[in-house]
């Protein structure tokens, strides 16, 4: 069931430690008791004494030596936890290779691809492994359908050649829902991406498939359940812990696998891998938010050229980072064409505050002629009610007065604070010492108020992180929904409208124009094949690109942009946090190199920051990330194991309020 190299005659085992201590992120050898000897295996949870016998710490065998380099007497392996060699040389070496390049452990990677193990979901899974899906049995024939599994059509069958073959590949998907033979409607992405993957898995092969979120990876697993495929497995943050670890076993089994998951499904277990397929890598949820912080992206790009397995990054907009691998000829960019809901604009030359109600009288007419056809969707940008509160008095903006983060309104009559939540009862004008806050703004809650009026009759549905909705149905409503909250529609929506284009362009981030038009794509692909798209006000080049289909050129004027400016993904960056002598040592390692800059350092942004900590901004070619990494992981190791400790005053063992902090490829460094 797991295959796994076993010991042998070899009497040492080589051990990683399960730990966050970046100077413990390397092997350990231990002697392996004789009453082990026939049952150890490489993968495998051990027990081992650390320092003495009397404290202990887990690990993983991760090798076998015959004789240990280290002078002094061996300790022993004190246990096995549980028969199942749970850590494959794959992913340990897809874990060491992108915690080298993040700088960070190993270990953290591990802790994210191997669930905590449940014992008895453990022993129930090795005595009935296969409790609902004999060993050996095949899909069940898929259902006769124009969409199902059955055939591919020739460029499909070109795309599936070239996975097989090892190839990089962008995807850019057509708009447009599509329904399938269980009569759920689904978005036409997750039919394409279901059938490369079962065709993939029908030649003797796994494949693994990362999603954004619960919403994205629903719709995959409807669809290729649609199609027929009855083993798929699942591992995601809503499962039971037990439910999990059982996935994980599923997976480890010698036996090709349709794996489906979030971020770190990319880190599962996978017996001859021979896909992995990312879809909408743009979106910042597939960015880890625990060290070493590494993007599902970069761990897929690593895990496909170890493995040799095709790899596919699919959406409806490439991100710049894969564009970037597009235009030097690393990633092939697909031949096809997508199809694109029409896109047209309200008026670029009227200002929202012109308008009479929340949307120009272009885009309200298009709202009501379309409403009489079925769903209409109305993208916003924020949640609530009004997403920012000012003072009556003077207009200042409003500030909480316990974290001084924005005050918005989540209802008509509730001000809080939208950092730590608390509730803004008598609140004071910092500037003018006003008491009155007044609304700015409109988020869902108020824009369908104000619809309720302007469009009486019509049946409204909000969608967003408070009043969830995964699907509507073919009826007239009006859909008011935030940024990937929009739900599928039977059939697809009538019309699309884009609001708020100049508060979203406005986003103080170095992406916000890349993720605007993200935003805009992945809504536009929930119309019907005859509906139409409105952007109700903005201009400049995102908007301008989003109207004419001129993307991947805008996306290049980006790029090009960026490489002049030396902003990522041009090149690469690393935030260095830490107190004032930390950052510098960190820094003074590099030493000089080539193709490496470094900005500031400056008072850390961040809020949570403590007084004096600082960080510096390190940028550097791709060609010495390598290079840069290993300095830095230095750094941070001298000053873990406390060799700082002198210079900066505090006591060994105690926690270092400044101490190093290492953070790789930060989407949101440049930010204000």
């Amino acid at each position: 069931m797991f295959d796994a190299e076993s010991a042998g005659d070899r009497t040492v085992a080589q051990v990683l430690l399960d730990s966050s201590l970046p100077q413990l992120d390397h092997l350990f050898d231990y002697a392996i008791p004789e009453h082990l000897q026939d049952e150890v295996r490489v993968g495998q949870r051990v027990r081992v004494p650390f320092r003495s016998q009397s404290r202990g710490a887990q690990g993983y065998i991760v090798g076998f030596l015959e004789q240990s380099g280290f002078a002094g007497e061996l300790q022993s392996l004190t246990e096995l936890i549980g028969p199942v060699p749970v850590l494959t040389p794959e992913v340990y070496r897809l874990a060491r290779e992108v915690a080298d390049r993040a700088g960070g452990s190993a270990g953290d990677i591990i802790r994210l691809a191997i669930p905590g193990r449940m014992v008895r979901a453990e022993k129930q899974f090795l005595a009935h492994p296969h409790d609902g899906v004999e060993a050996g049995e095949e899909a069940a024939d898929p259902p006769s359908s124009a969409t199902g599994a059955a055939s591919l059509e020739d460029s499909e069958q070109e795309t599936v050649d070239h996975l097989l073959g090892g190839s990089r590949l962008a995807i850019t998907a057509s708009h447009g829902p599509v329904r399938l033979p269980s009569g759920e409607w689904v978005g036409g992405w997750a039919l394409r991406l279901a059938r490369l993957a079962e065709a993939v898995h029908r030649s003797g092969r796994s494949v693994i498939l990362v999603t954004p979120d619960y919403r994205d990876l629903d719709q995959l697993r409807e669809t290729i359940e649609a199609l027929g495929h009855r083993d798929l497995v699942r591992v995601d943050a809503r499962q039971s812990n037990a439910e999990r670890y059982v996935s994980f076993l599923r997976a480890r089994e010698n036996r090709p696998r349709i794996i489906l998951g979030n971020r770190s499904a990319i880190y599962a277990p996978a017996h001859d891998l021979g896909a992995v397929i990312i879809w909408d890598d743009g979106d910042p949820l597939l960015a880890e938010p625990l060290s070493p912080y590494a993007h599902a992206r970069d761990a897929a790009l690593i895990r496909a050229e170890a493995s040799g397995a095709g790899l596919v990054f699919a959406s409806h907009m490439r991100s710049v980072e894969v564009q970037r691998l597009v235009d030097i000829g690393y990633v092939l960019p697909e031949r096809n064409p997508p199809k694109r809901t029409r896109v047209v604009h309200a008026d670029a030359s009227i200002v929202p505050e012109a308008w009479a109600g929340r949307v120009p009288e272009f885009a309200a007419r298009t709202i009501r002629e379309h409403l009489r056809k079925g769903p209409v969707l109305v993208q916003v940008a924020s949640p609530g009610y009004a997403p920012i509160a000012a003072c009556g008095d003077c207009g200042e903006l409003a500030r909480c007065t316990n974290c001084a983060g924005p005050i918005g309104f989540r209802t008509a009559d509730r001000p809080a604070c939208r950092w730590c939540g608390q509730v803004a009862a008598g609140w004071r004008c910092r500037v003018c010492g006003g008491r009155g806050i007044q609304q700015r703004g409109m988020g869902s809650g108020r824009t369908a108020e104000q619809f309720q009026q302007q469009f009486a009759g019509a049946r409204v549905i909000i969608s967003d992180g408070d009043h969830p909705h995964e699907r509507v149905d073919s009826r007239s409503a009006l859909v008011v929904a935030t940024r990937g909250a929009e739900p599928i529609a039977a059939g697809g929506y009538r019309a699309v409208v884009l609001l708020d284009a100049e508060r979203l362009l406005g986003i103080e981030s170095l992406r916000a124009g890349e993720d605007c038009m993200r935003w805009w794509q992945n809504a536009a692909a929930l119309a019907a094949p005859d509906g139409i798209c409105v952007i109700a006000s903005g201009a400049g080049p995102v908007v301008r690109a989003m109207t004419t289909g001129r993307i991947e050129q805008w996306l290049r004027s980006e790029l090009q942009e960026r490489r002049e400016l030396r902003y990522p993904p041009a090149v690469r960056v690393a935030s260095v946090i830490g107190g004032g002598r930390e950052v510098e040592a960190a820094v003074a390692s590099l030493g000089g190199m080539p193709g490496v800059d470094v900005l500031g350092p400056t008072p850390s942004p961040s809020r949570d920051a403590e007084p004096g900590t600082v960080r510096a901004i390190v940028r550097f070619d791709y060609a010495h990330g390598a290079e840069v990494a290993k300095r830095l992981r230095g750094a941070l190791v001298a000053d873990a194991a406390g060799s700082g400790s002198r210079v900066a005053g505090r006591r060994p063992g105690r926690t270092n309020p400044h101490a190093l902090r290492l953070r790789f490829d930060d989407r949101g460094v440049f930010d204000s």
